[in-house]
C-alpha cells in the first residue's frame, strides 16, 4: 500500500468510526471508550506500518478526534481540552489523541528495528 492509500483510508476508517459511535444512543463516557478501545486499536496498524508525518496526523486525524469529543463533553469552542488529556490519576479522561498514538506505534517500530537481525 502506498503512503497516499494510507491516508486517505485513515481519513476515511476514523470519519465513519466517529459518526457512527456520534450516532449511537450512548452516555458520552461510553462514546470515549468506544473511541479508546475500538478506534485507536483499528488505526495503530496503519500507525506502524505506514510513513506518515506527525504533522499530518495532528493537522487532520487530530481536529476530526478533537470536535467529536468538544461535541460530547459539550466544551467550548473557547474551552481547552488539555484536561482530558491528562491522566486519571491527574483527574483527567486519559484520552489519547491520533497523534500520541502515532508516537507510541512509531517507537514500538523504531524498537522492534533495533532489535530485529
Amino acid at each position: 500500500m502506498s503512503d497516499k492509500h494510507h491516508k486517505s483510508e485513515l481519513f476515511d476508517s476514523i470519519s465513519d468510526l466517529m459518526i457512527d459511535i456520534d450516532q449511537k444512543p450512548l452516555h458520552p463516557k461510553n462514546k470515549i471508550s468506544l473511541y479508546k478501545y475500538h478506534v485507536l486499536s483499528k488505526i495503530s496498524w496503519h500507525f506502524t506500518v505506514a510513513n506518515l508525518s506527525k504533522t499530518w496526523v495532528i493537522e487532520n486525524l487530530d481536529s476530526i478526534i478533537n470536535n467529536y469529543i468538544r461535541k460530547w463533553l459539550e466544551i467550548p469552542i473557547s474551552g481547552t481540552l488539555s484536561a482530558t488529556y491528562l491522566t486519571q490519576n491527574s483527574l483527567g479522561l486519559n484520552i489519547c489523541i491520533p497523534s500520541v498514538k502515532f508516537a507510541q506505534c512509531q517507537t514500538v517500530l523504531r524498537k522492534a528495528l533495533k532489535s530485529s537481525s
